[in-house]
């Protein structure tokens, strides 16, 4: 008998993608099933797939914004399936053939959280880079995936867990990092974890950097309470499990390693002996003025050059074959913007984010997530 599937969709306000996302959910072969979608503050586009879909889908409408998760906790209530399938309203289905809900159902088989495959169509300069920042992020999934069988992150955009899992956890708790908070406590609860490449999702591209930015903003920010929430497990983790840790971290963020390293590495011995016995000179001649400058600046533009080619090197190679593995697109010239330009932005996004929560503590705006 197969496993019934609810799946669980929230939306603030309106969707573009909510019509299509549906159809497809409802054409898909699979019968054990049922869709409920939650809606804050509804728009005019809402109320009209609302009319479309009536009577097949299961709508939730709240007059004002109660929070997504809030909302995604209230609908399940509601649920009867075995299986909870939370999707963001933004996401589009891959499915080349086969039904997606019964292939989540094999997928479900042995596990308690499943992490779904998510890419991005590569429709703009900005849309080129995010996308190796999903595949970083399926990497580091799938990593944590075959070496533990647990995870400590999650991508929140689709996703499905058991239902006695997700009540065993008490469901989403009130704080932004809501995706990160919900794993890292089944991590920590010792539940099972997998991610598939056999089924997938397209995420809806960013409109713009401003939007970009938004986003980033607020992932920092749940960075940095999630940090707060959970940093004496995590370093007894870190302490207990490096050969993960560190990796999985790099991988997420292969900038980091760059920065540290320009960071780091110490000049030679030769250098700061050169530099002194031409400062001696400088005493006497001011022609030794040149040959100082030059190689103060020289040495450290070479070291920064070497260090960013052998770490691109290494990164590029590492991204290259787990495109292959997950059934990504690479391109060295878009993963040369990605590392040098897109992961430093989007660190120092995180950063900020980490000590905005350090120095404001509770005065951070929780947003319609929570």
């Amino acid at each position: 008998m197969e496993p019934k599937i609810s799946v669980l969709i929230p939306v603030c306000r309106e969707s573009i993608l909510l019509e299509r996302l549906l159809t497809d959910l409802l054409i898909d072969r699979y019968q054990s099933k049922e869709i409920l979608v939650v809606i804050d503050s509804p728009t005019e586009m809402s109320l009209s797939v609302v009319e479309k879909f009536q009577g097949r889908v299961v709508f939730i409408l709240n007059g004002e914004r109660i929070g997504k998760v809030n909302a995604l906790n209230e609908a399940f209530k509601r649920t009867t399936g075995n299986i909870l399938l939370f999707l963001d309203s933004d996401v589009q289905l891959q499915v080349e053939g086969a039904s997606f809900l019964g292939a989540l159902a094999n997928e479900m088989m042995g596990v308690d959280i499943l992490d779904i495959k998510k890419t991005m169509v590569k429709s703009s300069f900005l849309a080129k880079l995010v996308y190796y920042e999903y595949l970083g992020s399926s990497l580091v999934s799938w990593f944590f995936s075959k070496r533990l069988g647990k995870s400590l992150g999650l991508n929140g955009a689709a996703f499905a867990i058991r239902k006695e899992a997700f009540e065993r956890l008490g469901g989403f708790r009130r704080t932004i990092p809501d995706d990160f908070d919900l794993i890292t406590r089944s991590f920590l609860d010792g539940l099972s974890f997998r991610y598939t490449r056999k089924i997938s999702v397209s995420v809806k591209p960013h409109s713009g950097w401003k939007d970009w930015y938004k986003q980033r903003k607020r992932w920092g920010i749940a960075t940095g309470v999630w940090l707060k929430d959970y940093y004496r497990p995590l370093a007894r983790i870190l302490v207990r499990m490096p050969q993960i840790m560190l990796p999985g971290l790099l991988l997420l963020m292969p900038s980091l390693l760059l920065i540290s390293l320009n960071s780091l590495i110490p000049d030679t011995i030769y250098y700061h002996m050169l530099t002194l016995i031409l400062l001696v000179l400088a005493r006497y001649s001011s022609l030794a003025l040149l040959p100082i400058l030059m190689i103060t600046f020289g040495i450290s533009i070479m070291e920064n050059v070497i260090v960013a080619a052998l770490t691109y090197t290494m990164f590029s190679s590492i991204y290259y074959f787990a495109a292959r593995n997950l059934g990504y697109r690479f391109n060295p010239a878009e993963f040369l913007c990605y590392y040098f330009v897109y992961s430093p932005l989007s660190l120092l996004t995180v950063v900020v984010g980490i000590i905005r929560v350090a120095i404001y503590r509770d005065m951070i705006d929780l947003d319609w997530k929570v």
